[in-house]
């Protein structure tokens, strides 16, 4: 009987149940998508690094030898080490190749996507990304600097997840530039040697061993240090904070309407209870027939949405991820937690239809069997009918009188708004980002990079050519600080700066050095401090004093003027010149970067950014949806009885929906005015925690983002509003009102 009862009131009351459903469905894949897709990049990570052994620090220096090589093996906490020579090479179609010359692979061992392992044939093993990028297989014949080379295996590398041609480039263009293999050859000067430690909470003894045992060490170097490993670590930390922020949101909203939802199907069943209880149902019976209703419910939906968050969010959100990054294998990975939470979540549905059963289990049949008599928490309120309208009147008592449902409909609506205008900010954002990196502190066309030792007469040939705004950057140890770049500066307007307000300023001062504001900030360093450092490979300290900061968005380093470098006794040799000419080959050119290619490159990202930001904002507008229909059809369930007395008063059926519709419109309205400051600060805070610490750029959210979201929302709020109002044509006066006797 009891099955048949549930049966019947599911079906009586579907649009609610479908509800739970979609909101607990949701909330939980939301969650549990985005935890998989963290999880499964921590996890294909640790196992491609485990598996292909990944070298824990890189030595870099001068030309080094067998010797060098035998000497750091010799070091006790050196488990192995392998010579590596890493060069620019220029390929076909004048693409870049960054060649790495081997003489074994056994630290950082190739991934084979296709062809063979490494060998000493004569041959390379090629990016693979690249070689998808340009159509190249095993078999082909390629150029590497004016060498016929042919390709035996396309390869992914763990300590190149992440490359890019330079500094100045925030995304890798695949198409432009790669990395490639070879096995050793003759007259070849290494200058890295990957080392492997038997204990990786030695490295600073075993780093001071290396220093002291070589003299022509620049820089050691831990593996965590480099550009590709910090890369990616930085988009899983990225990643937690997202947790913690969108899938908990969607959550938070998903379980509060759900729990607001279960809680009024089981008040609007106290005459079944009292029914029930009238027929000789115990109250333990009663009790495990209605939390059947929020188990199966809650638990089908639980279910479905992890299903949902490994099969869609992960591996949508995991697979764009991958084509970022030169990982094998990439796929979710669902853990503990997100069932633990799914777990949480079904059970605080129980444990609200218990309390709200047993409430109404305490009376006695009879009082069960007439229904519960509104409560007037609040004094009516008198104002004179020309000041205020019936229908405002109205709505203000009844949302005095259902403060709850009022109060949790603005918290669902205001976060699905803000989740709206936090996902259109972090485009805004970027694209401000994009602006303020190419167009104001770039002021030049081409980057060329030059080769080392130029002499004087090569160097000036170049600017003959090309100008003479230059640069020069080193890399520098900071005693009682991380190791950094110092920047030199010899550009004038080519290369701009600004402060932390991103106004335009000028580094006039040649008496000190620059810092930027949030090195300044992470290191707690301000004007008139000074710092003690030296260039990589020598032993002289300076002592600087801080004389000013600036706004790098992507880099956090140290700047100074040419003319304060060659005050400490240093000779200025410019590795970088800028141009507006076009470039031709010049084998005194490494390396020549557009900013229109590096503003593709950013364009692919933002695209692949794009997808997610539309998942988001798709999942926040669904939510807001299903909650605005929640809202409405517990109103229009509360109120069936004061409508119908409308309808006996001679109220007509468009005088009673406007009197609905205004008060959802009301809803709408204080969620729009608390949720587009809030979307603002939840855009703010993502980029103060979760962008990596060499980023800096704010929140900029458009004017145009802010209206999309209040429109949007609002639009969504009446349109639900305009359907379900309805529903009240079909209300049957005699049937609600005798149903209140």
């Amino acid at each position: 009987m009891l099955k048949q009862k549930m049966k019947r009131d599911i079906k009586n009351n579907l649009s609610q149940f479908i509800t739970i459903f979609l909101m607990v469905a949701i909330g939980i894949m939301a969650y549990s998508g985005i935890e998989a897709y963290m999880d499964g990049m921590t996890e294909t990570a640790k196992v491609f690094y485990e598996e292909n052994n990944l070298q824990d620090m890189n030595v870099y220096g001068i030309n080094f030898t067998e010797n060098d090589l035998e000497k750091i093996k010799s070091i006790k906490n050196v488990k192995n080490a392998e010579r590596k020579s890493s060069i620019n090479a220029t390929t076909d179609n004048d693409n870049t190749l960054l060649l790495n010359i081997i003489e074994t692979n056994e630290i950082s061992k190739f991934y084979v996507i296709d062809g063979e392992g490494f060998s000493n044939k004569d041959g390379v093993w090629l990016d693979n990304f690249y070689a998808i990028e340009n159509n190249i297989k095993v078999g082909d014949t390629i150029k590497v600097n004016n060498d016929t080379k042919k390709v035996l295996g396309l390869i992914n590398v763990p300590d190149h997840l992440y490359d890019t041609k330079d500094e100045s480039e925030l995304f890798p263009n695949r198409k432009t530039f790669g990395f490639a293999y070879v096995n050793k050859m003759d007259n070849v000067s290494y200058n890295y040697i990957m080392v492997d430690l038997e204990d990786t909470s030695k490295y600073n003894e075993t780093k001071e061993e290396i220093e002291d045992s070589l003299s022509n060490v620049l820089a050691v170097i831990d593996i965590k240090d480099t550009a590709s490993y910090k890369t990616y670590q930085g988009e899983i930390d990225e990643g937690k904070t997202y947790v913690g922020v969108f899938s908990g949101l969607f959550l938070l909203i998903a379980l509060l309407s759900t729990l607001t939802t279960m809680t009024r199907v089981v008040q609007n069943q106290r005459t079944q209870i009292g029914t029930l209880k009238a027929l000789g149902f115990s109250n333990k019976q009663i009790l495990m027939h209605y939390i059947g209703y929020g188990f199966y419910i809650s638990l089908i939906g639980a279910i479905a949405g992890l299903l949902l968050g490994y099969f869609f969010i992960g591996n949508v959100f995991i697979n764009l991820e991958m084509s970022f990054f030169e990982v094998p294998n990439g796929k979710p990975l669902m853990n503990s937690v997100s069932y633990l939470v799914a777990a949480l979540t079904v059970l605080a549905i129980i444990i609200v239809t218990i309390i709200s059963v047993k409430n109404i289990l305490k009376e006695t049949p009879a009082s069960c069997l007439q229904k519960k008599a509104p409560t007037q928490k609040s004094k009516n309120i008198k104002i004179k009918n020309d000041k205020i309208s019936f229908s405002t009147r109205w709505n203000l008592r009844d949302v005095l009188r259902n403060k709850t449902r009022t109060i949790l409909g603005i918290i669902g609506i205001t976060c699905s708004a803000m989740l709206i205008v936090c996902a259109l900010g972090m485009l805004n954002s970027m694209n401000y980002f994009i602006d303020l990196q190419f167009n104001k502190l770039y002021n030049f066309d081409y980057k060329l990079s030059l080769k080392n030792n130029l002499t004087e007469e090569e160097l000036n040939s170049l600017k003959e050519k090309y100008g003479s705004a230059t640069s020069k950057t080193y890399g520098i140890e900071i005693k009682g600080l991380d190791d950094n770049n110092l920047f030199v500066t010899d550009a004038s307007d080519k290369v701009r700066f600004v402060d932390k307000k991103d106004k335009y300023m000028t580094l006039t001062n040649n008496e000190g050095i620059y810092i930027t504001n949030k090195l300044g900030i992470n290191e707690n360093l301000k004007v008139g401090d000074t710092i003690t450092w030296r260039l990589y490979g020598t032993d002289k300290y300076y002592t600087s004093t801080i004389v000013g900061m600036n706004k790098d968005p992507q880099n956090q380093n140290v700047t100074i003027t040419r003319e304060y470098l060659e005050s400490l006794g240093i000779k200025y040799s410019p590795d970088t010149i800028y141009t507006n000419k076009t470039p031709e080959d010049d084998a005194n050119i490494e390396l020549s970067a557009s900013v229109e290619e590096l503003k593709k490159g950013m364009d692919n990202m933002l695209n692949t950014m794009k997808t997610m930001l539309v998942l988001i904002i798709g999942i926040a507008i669904i939510l807001g949806t299903i909650i605005i229909y929640n809202i409405g059809i517990l109103s229009l369930t509360e109120k069936t009885y004061q409508f119908a007395t409308l309808k006996v008063l001679g109220f007509k059926d468009k005088q009673i929906r406007k009197i609905f519709i205004k008060q959802n419109s009301w809803i709408a309205i204080i969620s729009i005015i608390l949720g587009l400051p809030l979307g603002y600060a939840l855009t703010s805070y993502l980029f103060k925690v979760a962008i990596e610490e060499h980023y800096d750029f704010g929140a900029h959210i458009n004017i145009i983002s802010y209206i999309i979201a209040a429109i949007g929302t609002y639009l969504i709020t009446y349109i639900v509003s305009n359907i379900l109002s309805k529903k009240i044509e079909k209300i049957d006066m005699v049937t609600s009102l005798k149903g209140n006797e």
